[in-house]
């Protein structure tokens, strides 16, 4: 009966982790296309273009690169608990400011310009929700709480 009562746990605990597991991965996936579909949506918004370079024109298979790098490098490094943060700066401080220490690793492993990223934005991706900041206002995107999942 002992053995059964260790089973039955050690099964329920895998359980656990593979629900909390795939909603992470969820969350991340979502985040990977909020900043894939700002690239190339609004390429007004690419930091390139507000420096005054013209904007990037990303592939196809270039925003599958990069969304996959991104979901790859953001499951490496999320925090057990509490929350990641990604951040760029606008195009006229991108020289001096640039961007959070994640974005130029996530970049070089997909081989794009972190010039392609979009400008001024600011993400908290945690264990249940995506915040993003835009001109100071903060708006939750995704939630698994409230059942948000807002643009798609």
């Amino acid at each position: 009966m002992l053995d059964k009562e260790r089973n039955n746990k050690i099964f329920g605990i895998f359980e656990i982790n593979s629900k909390k597991n795939k909603e992470i991965n969820e969350i991340v996936s979502f985040a990977a296309n909020y900043w894939a579909d700002l690239m190339s949506l609004e390429k007004d918004r690419q930091i390139g273009f507000e420096m005054g370079k013209g904007y990037i024109d990303l592939t196809a298979k270039e925003l599958e690169k990069f969304k996959k790098s991104f979901i790859n490098y953001v499951l490496k490094n999320f925090p057990a608990n509490g929350s990641i943060m990604l951040w760029t700066s606008d195009g006229a401080n991108f020289e001096d400011v640039g961007t959070d220490a994640y974005l130029p690793l996530i970049m070089k492993s997909c081989n794009l310009p972190l010039t392609c990223l979009p400008s001024d934005m600011c993400m908290w991706i945690s264990e249940n929700k995506i915040v993003v900041e835009d001109n100071f206002k903060q708006e939750v995107i995704y939630d698994t709480e409230r059942k948000i999942k807002n643009g798609y």
